[in-house]
């Protein structure tokens, strides 16, 4: 709930405004009640002030003119470039998981069929099938730890860079509201820019390894496996 306030607080204010002043209008109106209204509590409520009603009609008439002004000219447009930007973000999401995804099934010498990668794209799933075991003490997922050649990582490393430029531009693009999703966020790109700068080298594939597994596997280190995909959460949220 409070998550939903801090993103819409500036809408709610302008509703709240814009009620107020609907109200306030309709009582200040000179115009004679609709006989429904008569003889009952909504004519008390929308009987005139005893002074200034004409003062306050304009006001609230000026005021409600230029709320519809500023949704027509910089909300609307507002709203439909953060939807557009978020959809956009989402698709590259997607096809950035979908590339890693091919580079790990190729690491582990497996087939980077559309059918599975579309099925490891699922939490549960991408754990469940690279937890498998391979070999005595060894499973998928150290397989392909194991099969990261540096074109492999680098690759995997251009893949993240695009993402955090498409992420950079929508975070400078349009206003994120919510102090959680913009950290959040934030943070990410930090965590991007710093992936340009991991190889195949051991102490490099570690921070590799834990970010994409916390990527695909919704792992959080305060919350254990959460079955959230945070990332998709976060941009959904713009």
């Amino acid at each position: 709930m409070m998550a939903f306030l801090r993103r819409n607080l500036l809408d709610l204010l302008l509703w709240i405004l814009f009620v107020g002043c609907l109200l306030l209008m309709f009582k200040t109106s000179t115009d004679q009640r609709p006989e429904f209204v008569k003889g009952t509590t909504l004519e008390d409520i929308f009987r005139q002030f005893s002074t200034g009603n004409q003062i306050i009609f304009d006001i609230t008439v000026g005021i409600l003119v230029s709320l519809f002004v500023y949704l027509l000219v910089v909300r609307l447009p507002a709203w439909q470039k953060k939807r557009r930007l978020m959809a956009h973000l989402l698709r590259q999401y997607d096809i950035l998981k979908e590339q890693c995804l091919m580079h790990f099934l190729w690491a582990c010498k497996q087939p980077a069929e559309s059918s599975l990668i579309d099925q490891l794209k699922n939490l549960k799933e991408f754990k469940k099938f690279f937890e498998e075991p391979v070999s005595d003490g060894q499973n998928r997922w150290h397989a392909v730890l194991n099969g990261l050649t540096e074109d492999y990582v680098q690759a995997l490393v251009r893949e993240l860079d695009l993402f955090r430029g498409e992420l950079d531009y929508a975070l400078t693009a349009v206003e994120v509201t919510d102090d959680k999703v913009f950290n959040f966020l934030r943070d990410l790109t930090q965590i991007l820019q710093r992936s340009r700068y991991w190889s195949d080298r051991e102490d490099q594939l570690k921070p590799l390894s834990q970010f994409m597994w916390a990527m695909f596997t919704g792992w959080d280190f305060a919350q254990g496996y959460t079955g959230r995909d945070f990332v998709k959460e976060m941009v959904s949220t713009i």
